[in-house]
């Protein structure tokens, strides 16, 4: 079994002091650049050093969360200045989402370590194991899987890392898939800017026009996390790194958290699980330190329930204020001292983890006068009270009848802790440091677009099936069959957006198949695994592929073609390499896919495939879709997105496909959308429409 750590968030210098000394084994915070927490309070370089520094002074250790999204001329221009100062301030590792990012620190600073983000949404061991073998020391696990999922995923990558959150806020939508914040107010989740509408009031209306949620209205709204009763459970399931969330928390939060988690980890790890019991005294303190209408474990055993929805007004609470005594937490050391007369005076320190110092200064004499004694020299070698180390035992080889100036003794010991802090701060540098080559964009050339279109239902296939001008269609692959017989151009097998363990075996891409649209990591993994050409498959625009070292990374490994992420704007886009993606079109956005399902937590499980209406303070009218076949629900835009009306700038992107996605339409929306498309983009005609439609970020982007 691998070390455990505890994993405290820190949102400024001060507060990571105080989780060090409160017992935390790393800490992970954010610069001024790519963080998750845009608002946040982050550090700057100078503070960043100090924060290192401090952290391998007191045996701990420092991770950067470098976990949004780039864009080209962020990831050329300011990347690799931003990554070389830590590298070179001794971070021990960075925290990514972005795929080009990845592939940049391992290319540029290989023997830094990368964990990649719970914005990776990773569920399954085969998601694991793609990252493990691309380099990846640790993965951090999606919050919505449980204990058995999170031992599967051990067991296929025994010797990677595995990260899980263990307290704080969780987020209702699978982390790194939702662009609520991004499409309603143009603050960007992926950008580390979410401005939280989950945490907003809401009402559900089934098909009738009903009213479902009659315990409140907050019911995209989820409870805090609390495991503090099952780190037995996951450290058994192989768990090595446990998770606290709240890098915008204060620091008697984050300390006090720290603490009690502290405390039972070394339970755990002294007295093992039989002796392992937590206090309702400590389960008041977490109360105490801060708490969204109670807390919830429910994610470690079911896939969702109402139980973990705060229903109510989601503030984050404080019962009492509480105190945490904090006190520096010291190194122990070894001292080793030989005072033998006629040989040089020298004094050594070693630490815990065998780090060494030795000072040598002047022979020592035979007293004249009065001797200087073993005690004297303990008490002169003992004075560590201003160091971050604690004198754990002393060994003094003396001679009787010596002399030493106790000045001396005090200057040694100085000298030898000051170049063991400097040792042991810098131990791990120094790193790799390649030299950075400017990756430059291939010209887009204008081509002629093949039409692909995604359906959901038999209604839609029929409808897309009566137009000549579509090249290729996607379906789940229940519907393939009907669609073989139905659709003369290219099928394609659409997977569902998020795969967990349980659902694999159902996975089955007819061998008729052009190919297959994948959403996720895990099915790169899966598909992968299952020796699927990797040329057939088009990465989903939830792979995301913000900038040209995420395309180019993709294309190395053999996967070609891709699809636009929604994020981009029509500028950032004619900056892209475009030849092999899909542009979408024409959709209802996905804004969250959730593991939580409104209509459980409202009316109770049906598996009937609802679909219903969330509207939200502003009387904007959001459709939720249940998949009850992967258990999810998907809630989209209460307007259409429309791209017709910027074709002329489309076809400048050189784009290979349109791509249109159909979801939540009857037939006859289909057909008037098809009709619309034919008369843009085959006949060259005006938009007509009239309905108010959204371009997403395609005029205004994403800060």
């Amino acid at each position: 079994m691998n070390q455990l750590e505890l994993l405290s968030p820190a949102g400024d210098l001060q507060i990571f002091k105080a989780v060090v000394n409160a017992g935390a084994d790393a800490v992970y915070f954010g610069g001024d650049l790519f963080g998750a927490r845009a608002y946040a309070k982050n550090f700057t370089i100078e503070e960043a050093q100090e924060a290192i520094k401090y952290a391998h002074l007191h045996g701990a250790r420092a991770y950067l969360t470098v976990n949004t999204l780039l864009k080209n001329t962020e990831i050329e221009k300011n990347l690799y200045p931003y990554l070389k100062s830590y590298v070179e301030a001794g971070i021990d590792a960075f925290i990514v989402q972005d795929f080009g990012v990845f592939n940049f620190i391992r290319e540029y600073f290989p023997d830094t370590h990368t964990h990649i983000s719970t914005q990776a949404s990773l569920c399954t061991g085969y998601g694991a194991r793609f990252f493990e073998e691309l380099g990846a020391k640790r993965i951090v696990t999606a919050r919505e899987i449980s204990i058995d999922e999170i031992s599967k995923i051990h067991q296929m990558c025994p010797d990677l890392e595995i990260e899980s959150f263990i307290h704080g806020a969780l987020c209702v939508c699978y982390s790194g898939q939702c662009l609520m914040s991004s499409i309603l107010g143009g603050r960007s989740g992926n950008r580390g800017r979410c401005a939280q509408p989950c945490r907003l009031p809401y009402d559900a209306f089934d098909k009738d026009g009903n009213k479902l949620n009659k315990k409140g209205q907050y019911i995209l709204s989820p409870k805090d996390f609390c495991t503090i009763n099952y780190l037995p459970d996951m450290i058994k399931a192989g768990v090595n790194s446990f998770k606290i969330e709240g890098r915008m928390k204060q620091i008697e939060y984050a300390t006090g958290v720290v603490s009690v988690y502290r405390h039972y980890l070394d339970q755990f790890l002294y007295k093992g699980e039989r002796g392992y019991k937590v206090t309702e005294e400590d389960i008041k303190k977490l109360l105490d330190f801060g708490n969204r209408s109670g807390f919830t474990d429910l994610y470690l055993h079911k896939h969702n329930g109402p139980e973990m929805i705060t229903f109510e007004a989601p503030s984050h609470t404080k019962v009492g204020d509480v105190q945490v005594d904090i006190s520096e937490r010291k190194r122990p050391v070894d001292c080793h001292i030989k005072a033998l007369i006629g040989q040089p005076f020298t004094i050594k320190f070693i630490d815990e983890n065998g780090n060494e110092f030795t000072s040598v200064l002047g022979e020592v004499q035979i007293a004249q006068n009065k001797p200087t004694t073993k005690e004297d020299i303990v008490k002169a070698a003992s004075g560590l009270g201003n160091t971050p180390f604690a004198l754990n035992s002393i060994n003094v080889d003396y001679d009787d009848n010596i002399f030493i100036p106790l000045s001396t003794i005090k200057n040694a010991r100085r000298d030898a802790i000051d170049k063991l802090s400097e040792l042991v701060s810098l131990k791990e540098l120094p790193k790799t440091v390649l030299p950075f080559e400017e990756l430059k964009a291939a010209g887009n050339i204008p081509s002629n677009n093949r039409c692909f279109i995604t359906v959901k239902t038999g209604e839609q296939l029929d409808a897309v099936s009566k137009y000549s001008f579509v090249d290729a269609i996607a379906v789940p692959q229940q519907l393939f069959d009907d669609a073989y017989n139905k659709f003369r151009g290219q099928i394609y097998v659409y997977l569902p957006t998020v795969l967990r363990s349980e659902y694999i075996p159902d996975i089955k891409i007819d061998s008729r198949a052009a190919g297959v649209l994948a959403a996720s990591f895990d099915q790169l993994g899966y598909l992968e695994s299952v020796g699927y050409p990797k040329d057939k498959m088009i990465l989903d625009h939830r792979i995301y592929t913000f900038n040209n070292r995420s395309i180019n990374s993709f294309e190395k490994l053999g996967y070609k073609l891709n699809c636009m992420p929604y994020e981009l704007s029509l500028k950032e886009m004619n900056h892209r390499n475009n030849y092999n993606t899909q542009m979408i079109v024409y959709s209802r956005i996905p804004m969250m896919v959730t593991a939580n399902c409104t209509v459980k937590n409202t009316l109770g499980c049906r598996k009937a495939n609802d679909v219903i209406t969330l509207v939200d303070r502003k009387n904007e009218n959001l459709t939720v879709a249940c998949d009850c076949t992967y258990c999810y629900n998907t809630i989209y835009n209460s307007k259409k997105y429309f791209a017709f009306d910027v074709k002329k700038e489309l076809d400048n992107l050189g784009v290979l496909e349109y791509r249109l996605d159909f979801t939540v339409e009857n037939a006859k929306e289909v057909k008037t959308v098809l009709d619309e498309y034919e008369r843009v983009f085959i006949e060259n005609g005006s938009f007509l429409s009239k309905e108010n439609y959204t371009k997403g970020h395609l005029k205004r982007g994403v800060e």
